[in-house]
This record gives C-alpha cells, sequence and structure tokens, in this order.
C-alpha cells in the first residue's frame, strides 16, 4: 500500500491524477471503503468488472486487493491517467495480486457487445447516463452500479443500498449510496 500511494503522489504533482487538495491516504482508505460496499452487490467471482472512468484506480486498485482473482478491466480515456493505471497494474502483478487490463479509449469508442458481467462508475456520469454508456457493453443479466453521495437522487426503478446498510460500520460514509440496475 506505501508503494502504491508513493507512486501515486508522484504521478499526481506531474499529472493531476486526483485532486491535490485530497489526502492520498485518505483517498485510499475512501477506496477501500466503496470497494467493500461493491463486493456486497456484485458477483466478484463471475465473469469480467469493468471500472468505467477509472480515473487513478483507487477503487480498482482497493476491489483487486479484497478479492486478488478477479478479472478487472479499467477504461480510461486520459492517457496519462492509462500510463499510470498500467504502471499500478505491473505493481500488484508482481506483488502476486493479481493485475488488471487497461483501455486507453472512451467508453463510446468500444466496440458494442456483452463483454462485461458488471460495470461500476465513482462520481463520472449521472446514475442515467451511466446506464446509457454501459448497458450495450453488459452481458445479459449484467449489472451497471454508480457509486454516488448523498446529494445524488435515486431515478426510478434503480436498486438502493446506502452504505449503513451494506457495511457494519460506516461511520462518515453512511450517507453513500450503491444503485443498481440489471441488463
Amino acid at each position: 500500500m506505501r508503494d502504491l500511494l508513493v507512486l501515486l503522489a508522484r504521478w499526481n504533482r506531474q499529472f493531476n491524477l486526483v485532486s491535490r487538495a485530497c489526502n492520498p491516504a485518505e483517498m485510499l482508505a475512501d477506496a477501500l471503503v466503496d470497494a467493500a460496499a461493491l463486493t456486497q452487490v456484485i458477483e466478484v467471482d463471475s465473469g469480467v468488472v469493468a471500472d468505467l472512468g477509472a480515473g487513478a484506480g483507487l477503487v480498482s486498485t482497493a476491489l483487486l486487493l479484497l478479492n486478488p482473482g478477479l478479472a478487472l478491466e479499467l477504461v480510461e480515456a486520459n492517457a496519462h491517467k492509462a500510463s499510470f493505471l498500467r504502471r499500478v497494474a505491473a505493481m500488484l502483478t508482481d506483488r502476486g495480486r493479481g493485475g488488471f487490463r487497461v483501455v486507453n479509449t472512451r467508453l463510446e469508442a468500444l466496440e458494442e457487445g456483452p463483454r462485461w458481467r458488471t460495470a461500476f462508475s465513482r462520481a463520472t456520469w449521472s446514475p442515467n447516463e451511466g446506464w446509457r454508456r454501459a448497458s450495450p457493453h453488459l452481458v445479459k443479466g449484467g449489472v451497471y452500479v454508480a457509486l454516488v453521495g448523498p446529494k445524488t437522487i435515486p431515478p426510478n426503478g434503480w436498486n438502493l443500498k446506502r452504505y449503513d446498510e451494506l457495511l457494519p460500520d460506516p461511520e462518515d460514509y453512511s450517507t453513500r449510496m450503491l444503485l443498481w440496475q440489471r441488463k
């Protein structure tokens, strides 16, 4: 974990991967909470999971640490962020933690067709917009999950779980939510 934080701090100074106002250790803690919540609503042992608009990949990295055999694909349009993600994937693979595949493109540029069992995004789009973009790439029965904050109004027909329903002691995270829809 320390190596990941050092790498994030070094790359962030040059490429602004995450907000410079944020503490990287706190961001990683946030990502671990998000990943723990995600594992309560997705099938981690069935098919490929996609992180759409992966950014610095913190949630995916945390998911992989919690589920080392997970098949992950990170979609990130920004070339600098995608390069960082490849470094993280190599570091995790070298340490026997598995890895993930990085796809450096916009989601719209991917050929439509079933490729993921689950796709998720965190603070990338509104839930409905994320569904519109992700659903063409989900297998039948696949799930799109939006990780959202307390100000998000859940769209009609979406499944909803608050972190205080998913985690034993969510503390400051209790107002966060997961919204999901199945194809």
